[in-house]
């Protein structure tokens, strides 16, 4: 206020000598009046100010007509600058040509534009906390928000790659599937701070994996206290009679030392789809169609505490651990017309597999800090353990009837250790550290021969797999800054794996044992607050599922089966990319990748038998584009836009397959947020996603595309939340393609209930700034285990 008193009695002091001025009023991105902010005109060396009253309002004299600069400041932030004349006394209405966001730490006020998007050395930073469009919904949805990403009901991907892992507060989830979707679906976005997209992991994180990461940052803790919520939700289908629900609750609670997080969620969902795969001989008339029907009903219970203790300042404990249990059943009916030189057989095949998977997942940490500038240790420990048990009914008919089961069991355990350590000498900061893996899975595959209700066991195709696997693994990168402008980052990751998977039936095994080096560098230039550049390169490895290393055949009718390969390898890509950020909201990536050695599952004809086995067989290049942007100029609608242009090139070393030719695609996605309240609690929702004819090894993928539209109410402050979904309105979401090989080619077609109404409700009570335990840890294997019962 005496500032202001200053300025009054200079105006008043001045105003029988100054014969022009400039006056009118500030407002901001709402037309609310401004106060408090500050008006400059400049000329030469010559300042005149002058600071908004209650009404926005302000007066500056001037000695002279002539050109001027005039800017605004508002809490300390430059938001507008223009050049001026003035003739006389001039009227000039002033509106924030951007808003402000005000954060406090110990006691001091800092104020920063907000940016939605940002480029760091080693990755992209999507700041949730300034998207008005992505509160009040969960994690899964603010993920589907965020440039690169994409989500479906089962799977997380960047840019078209599937298997992304995903961490919370830089430390990995052990979760994959189904059940890392159903975490997710518990965590809010109004406690998300950021999503960081990490295409190309720094050395500190295991190499397996093409797709790179995802990190959720949430907020922390801002007081002391408990909060809660819970959810509900629920799809509806057309024309089908039943719905998937889900319903969960989450607590958290902040002391001064201790801090704990639990959620339980329980669910039954519901999908039926139906396929079509289609064999046609290429220089013969032989065939093999199929078509099916098949209904899943996935029920689950699920649960999750967390709990951490400060010790001291500088040391921190916890431990994690989340347990589901799952009893998901699959019915399915199959109708095969097979023609070759024994001529025309009809098949009629069903199946009725009943499913129970029990999932441990325990983790423990603890961190010190070492010193002032940064400098901590962390030591991690994990244990994942999964119990999977089936019982599989299935009948094929022909001339007769020929009733079996299958009693699949799963036992697989992964147990890892890992060290890392931080240090800062000067301005480089450097990582280090050391990790081993083990990994043991003992599978049992008993067949039975049903015969007058009675159950023979059929020793030919009973079989029992074991596989071990160990990994150690050791890093160092280092983290410095160049000059003020540029950044760079260096890294170098070796791993060393030892595997072994023997066959009991057929006494088949396999022994493997490799070493290799992962490298990884960045280098980042921003000359300012409007522009970022990146330069990024980093080696992977994707290792196969143990699943698809058991080479006994898995008989889903009396001629057709699925196999594994004991000799199948990782393969390893190399990945380029180049980054450019504009303002904050443009993000453009160039980026090319080279894969060795890629292997996937592909279709076989042995006789009057078709099977699926896993393979390498191709060698891939991918060059391309990512261009994502976020409109929010309008104070009504805010709208993210993401479009990835691609072409691809595989080379088939193995000539039972043939390379798909190679092509140009592209992937895009639009989500449009429309405001229809000034407090921004309606939003109308409208959105789509297509993803163009794409290629990738032997398989050619045809466009598939998807519009969404909804409603997000939030009510009582924003502790009830509404969402209402209308998924695939146009019913066109499919999977449809063509698979090449010399002799013959496969079309095929999968097409799930994918229409259907989403409604669900969040209640939140207790401390909104209470977030509870938040760390994580890393236990990147959990994902290998996926694929497998």
């Amino acid at each position: 206020m005496n500032r202001k008193t200053v300025i009054l009695v200079s105006l008043l002091s001045t105003s029988f000598i100054f014969a022009q001025s400039v006056e009118g009023t500030v407002t901001d991105r709402e037309n609310k009046p401004a106060a408090e902010a500050e008006v400059l005109i400049i000329k030469d060396n010559a300042k005149f100010s002058a600071i908004t009253d209650e009404k926005g309002m302000f007066k500056i004299p001037l000695r002279e007509n002539g050109n001027y600069l005039l800017e605004i400041i508002k809490d300390g932030v430059k938001t507008n600058s223009e050049n001026i004349t003035v003739q006389g006394n001039a009227q000039k209405n002033i509106q924030l040509s951007e808003p402000v966001t005000i954060q406090k730490v110990e006691g001091v006020t800092i104020t920063a534009k907000k940016k939605l998007f940002e480029r760091k050395v080693d990755r992209l930073v999507f700041n949730v906390e300034n998207s008005v469009a992505s509160q009040g919904i969960d994690a899964i949805e603010a993920l589907s928000k965020t440039p690169m990403v994409k989500t479906s009901d089962d799977a997380i991907s960047i840019a078209g790659k599937s298997n992304v892992a995903v961490m919370i507060n830089d430390r990995l989830l052990n979760l994959n599937g189904q059940e890392l979707i159903n975490y997710l679906k518990t965590l809010r976005s109004d406690d998300i701070l950021k999503i960081e997209v990490i295409t190309t992991p720094p050395a500190k994180y295991d190499a397996e994996g093409k797709s790179g990461l995802i990190n959720i940052i949430l907020k922390k803790n801002a007081n002391l206290g408990w909060n809660g919520s819970i959810q509900t939700s629920g799809n509806y289908f057309w024309g089908k009679p039943t719905v998937s629900a889900r319903s969960g609750a989450t607590f958290n609670y902040q002391g001064e030392k201790l801090s704990l997080s639990t959620n339980l969620s329980v669910g039954d969902n519901y999908w039926q789809y139906n396929t079509y795969n289609y064999l046609t001989g290429i220089n013969t008339t032989d065939y093999w169609n199929r078509d099916s029907d098949n209904l899943n009903n996935y029920k689950y219970k699920s649960g999750n505490i967390k709990a951490e203790y400060k010790i001291s300042d500088k040391n921190l404990v916890g431990i994690n651990y989340n347990y589901s249990h799952s009893n998901p059943q699959e019915k399915g009916v199959s109708k095969s017309t097979r023609f070759n030189e024994e001529g025309l057989l009809n098949i009629l095949s069903n199946f009725n597999n009943k499913n129970s998977r029990d999932v441990h997942n325990a983790t423990a940490f603890y961190e010190t800090k070492l010193d002032s500038t940064g400098g901590k240790l962390n030591l991690t420990a994990n244990m994942m353990i999964n119990n999977a048990n089936a019982r599989n009914f299935s009948n094929t008919i022909t001339s007769g009837v020929i009733s079996t089961m299958a009693n699949p069991i799963s036992k697989y355990r992964i147990y890892s250790g890992q060290a890392d350590l931080e240090k800062t000498f000067g301005t480089v900061k450097t990582e280090s550290g050391l990790k081993y893996t083990k990994i043991k899975n003992d599978s049992e595959f008993n067949f039975f021969n049903i015969e007058n209700d009675q159950y023979k066991i059929n020793t030919e195709r009973t079989n029992t797999f074991f596989y071990n696997e160990e990994n150690y693994a050791a890093y160092v990168s280092t983290n410095f800054k160049i000059s003020e402008k540029w950044d760079a980052k260096a890294g170098l990751r070796y791993e060393y794996t030892t595997l072994e998977g023997v066959s009991m039936n057929d006494t088949n095994s396999a022994k493997i044992r490799y070493g290799k080096f992962f490298p990884t560098a960045y280098i980042s230039y921003k000359p300012n607050e409007n522009h970022a550049f990146s330069l990024n390169y980093s080696r992977r490895i994707s290792r196969p599922y143990f699943g698809n290393l058991n080479p006994f055949k898995f008989y889903t009718s009396e001629y057709e089966y699925s196999t594994g390969n004991p000799y199948l390898l990782p393969s390893f890509s190399d990945n380029f990319e180049f980054g450019y950020v504009l303002n904050n909201n443009l993000n453009i990536t160039l980026y090319y990748n080279y894969n060795k050695d890629n292997w996937d599952r592909i279709q076989m004809m042995d006789g009057n038998y078709r099977y699926t086995i896993a393979k390498n067989f191709y060698n891939k290049d991918q060059a391309g584009i990512n261009i994502s942007y976020n409109y929010n100029k309008l104070k009504w609608l805010e709208s993210n836009i993401f479009v990835n242009g691609y072409y691809t090139r595989s080379k088939s070393y193995d000539p039972a397959i043939l390379p798909v030719p190679a092509g140009y695609s592209a992937n895009i996605n639009m989500d449009n947020n429309f405001f229809l309240n000034k407090e921004k609690t309606v939003t109308f929702m409208l959105g789509l996603w297509s993803s163009l004819p794409n290629r990738n090894g032997n398989t050619y993928y045809y466009t598939n595309t998807s519009l969404y539209t909804g409603l997000k109410l939030s009510f009582m402050d924003k502790k009830l939340l509404v969402n209402l979904y209308l998924n695939d309105l146009l019913n066109t979401n499919r999977e449809k393609g063509i698979e090449y090989y010399p002799t013959y080619n496969i079309d095929y077609q999968y097409k799930g209930i994918t229409r259907n109404v989403h409604l669900s409700l969040t209640y939140k009570f207790g401390n909104n700034n209470v977030k509870g335990a938040t760390k994580q840890v890393k236990f990147e294997e959990s994902n290998r285990a996926g694929g497998s019962n």
